[in-house]
């Protein structure tokens, strides 16, 4: 069951990030051209291609080589990036999650390769079947759609809640009574 869990994470963590790069590309080319990338627009389609490919390998064939494969070689492009980018001294922001969540290319996604090793290592290993297949499927989709609509609606919320709360101040400091 282990196994499944780490499968599902890694599958919604791609599927998510990948969406990212496919609805703001541009986003994502800036970190390429930073980077020096050959043919950053054709290179950001190829790495959401890879990790959308490699999401839906996690939930249906999880014990193929293909899929551990892909796993490392995206383990390995990420760490890859940020070994260029402290090999040459600079300060590169990645768009790994969308636009609105750059972070500093380094020291994180080298300490993240032996985490991507590992999924490869459980996806790869025949012990379970579990969720595996349209269960697997469904049940990533369900969670990457709460995980997004709670991120999407969370600040939302919390600036109406803060909003009403001045609002409620406000209105007792009036002297005006309760509006029921």
């Amino acid at each position: 069951m282990i196994d499944a869990a780490v499968r599902i994470v890694a599958a919604a963590v791609l599927l998510y990030t990948a969406g990212q790069k496919l609805v703001a590309p541009t986003a994502f080319r800036r970190t390429l051209v930073a980077l020096r990338m050959p043919r950053p627009r054709v290179l950001s389609v190829l790495v959401s291609g890879a990790e959308l490919s490699t999401a839906v390998l996690l939930l249906t064939a999880p014990h193929s080589g293909v899929t551990a494969s892909l796993v490392i070689a995206l383990g390995a492009s990420f760490a890859g990036a940020a070994t260029i980018a402290l090999a040459r001294g600079e300060s590169v922001r990645c768009a790994c999650f969308g636009g609105g969540s750059e972070a500093k290319l380094g020291w994180t996604q080298l300490a993240l390769l032996p985490i991507w090793l590992t999924v490869a290592w459980a996806a790869h290993g025949d012990s379970s079947n579990f969720l595996v297949g349209p269960d697997g499927v469904a049940l990533t989709a369900l969670v990457l759609c709460l995980v997004t609509v709670v991120r999407q609606l969370l600040p939302l919320a919390l600036r109406s809640w803060s909003y009403l709360k001045v609002l409620e101040s406000q209105w007792a400091s009036s002297g005006s009574s309760s509006p029921h």
